[in-house]
């Protein structure tokens, strides 16, 4: 199975906490929504942490040129 993409996870995001917001929602469902998103929010953060650090050796590597 192929690995989660940054959008699978920021989607996911987003459907868990739009499913939060429901009234129709319990308070069980609630919290496992809010586990996942935050799994789903770390997951995304260690992508754009890689990424971060990635543009800031590229724009080392140009000054130094």
């Amino acid at each position: 199975m192929a690995e989660k993409t940054f959008i699978e996870a920021l989607n996911n995001l987003q459907i868990a906490a739009s499913e939060i917001g429901k009234q129709a929602t319990t308070l069980e469902d609630s919290l496992k929504l809010f586990e996942n998103g935050m799994k789903e929010a770390e997951f995304c953060k260690e992508i754009l942490d890689k990424a971060d650090q990635h543009i800031t050796i590229y724009e080392k590597g140009t000054e130094n040129a």
